[in-house]
């Protein structure tokens, strides 16, 4: 086959290019959060390696270099554990290391190259019928080939599958945790992860459609396009956040001393105790807080807040303010959810909130700005304050401003 390039190729090409140079650049950043960063690095490195391998196909160079045949597939049982670790890193806010069974994750890919360098050499003209034509009828080392490639495609499918739902997974519990922890979450929730966990879950999709249901578009290769341009597309799109905001990919946009556990209170605490004794469900079945001793809490939180007003705090925790109280953070947690139907994120919100619908209708602060108004109230940013007024009152401040003139 004659090599020949189109512009299709030549966009794999600098697709690549450009992977290899983020990760590079994610590999030598230095401060906190290198354990992201190389995580990072190695999902962007396995981007640019299936970038790389389509370019070879799709100019025909790839008859030229034949030991990388079979990267494709190979190199698919990457991304899972990659992106799956760079979730864990940025979820746990520590700088995660892999110890002797998470060293399991790289089993498969591990294997898989195993196998393909057991498979049978071929000729160049079956390598050509194998990777351009769909294999060479009656040829028994093809079949074999083929069949081994297909099920290591498989594999590597099931496993981004797998993968992809156990961070996402994760970054939900991560969202509902740090609820019940924290009355301002804008550092911690973890934006960026989620956008790259929905960029992921559209490229598998177009996976999935491009392997299993091309026939309802007619062709598989214009699927097989798709796929990889929405891959190149991702990768000048983290290059774009790389340059635009480098802290992004750390995660690290937490104060110190502010540490995100992805434990809820309740687990928290019973890990502290003796490993003699025997540890109760996390939930509040075995709480040792009864419906008075709840109700009685509910009020003295109250009447804590009425007075102290500590909701005005924008780093108000929930262990901070069980500590005010003299109460375990779990019992504070249990009394919020159960007797506010809430968690303690929008509890301290809506507090914030009834204290801004009346600093906005007193007369003399008829002058104060928005802004002003969302600091004094406890909120450390205009986006927040909106985003929390607008939920709970129906309306943007400035609209219950000029309702209750």
């Amino acid at each position: 086959m004659v090599p020949e390039l189109s512009l299709f190729s030549i966009i794999m090409l600098l697709g690549a290019a450009h992977g290899l140079f983020l990760a590079l650049a994610l590999i030598n950043t230095k401060g906190a959060g290198k354990a992201g960063h190389f995580y990072l690095a190695l999902l962007t490195v396995a981007f640019a390696i299936d970038l790389g391998h389509e370019f070879l196909y799709q100019s025909h160079y790839l008859m030229n270099v034949l030991m990388l045949a079979y990267a494709d597939p190979v190199i698919n049982l990457l991304y899972g554990p990659a992106f799956y670790l760079y979730t864990r890193v940025l979820t746990d806010q520590t700088e995660f290391r892999l110890n002797g069974r998470q060293w399991l994750h790289f089993l498969p890919i591990t294997a898989a190259v195993l196998i393909c360098y057991l498979l049978p050499e071929l000729t160049s003209e079956q390598y050509a019928s194998l990777l351009y034509v769909d294999g060479l009828a009656g040829s028994q080392e093809v079949e074999v080939v083929a069949s081994a490639i297909s099920s290591i495609a498989t594999v590597a499918v099931v496993s981004i599958g797998v993968y992809l739902t156990l961070s996402i997974a994760r970054l939900v519990r991560h969202s509902r945790v740090i609820r019940q922890q924290f009355s301002s979450i804008e550092r911690i929730t973890l934006n960026w992860l989620r956008n790259l966990l929905m960029a992921l879950s559209v490229l598998y999709l177009i996976l999935i459609l491009g392997g299993y249901f091309s026939w309802l578009f007619g062709s598989d290769e214009s699927v097989n396009q798709l796929l990889y341009l929405a891959i190149v597309a991702v990768i000048y799109a983290m290059g774009y956040m790389g340059l635009r905001q480098p802290a992004v990919f750390s995660g690290k946009g937490v104060d110190p001393g502010e540490h995100v556990s992805t434990k809820l209170p309740q687990q928290a605490e019973l890990e502290t105790l003796p490993s003699n004794v025997i540890k109760p469900r996390v939930k509040y079945q075995t709480s040792a807080l009864d419906a008075g001793m709840s109700a009685a809490l509910r009020d003295e939180l109250a009447q804590h807040m009425a007075v102290e007003k500590t909701y005005l705090n924008n780093k108000l925790t929930l262990s901070q303010l069980a500590e005010q109280l003299g109460i375990s953070s779990n019992y504070l947690s249990q009394v919020i959810n159960e007797q506010f139907e809430k968690n303690f994120f929008d509890y301290i919100n809506g507090l914030r909130v009834e204290e801004a619908k009346s600093l906005l209708t007193n007369p003399n602060r008829s002058d104060t700005s928005v802004l002003a108004i969302a600091l004094d109230s406890g909120f450390n940013s205009k986006s927040s304050f909106y985003t929390a007024f607008n939920k709970i009152v129906g309306v943007t401040p400035s609209q219950y401003r000029k309702n209750s003139v």
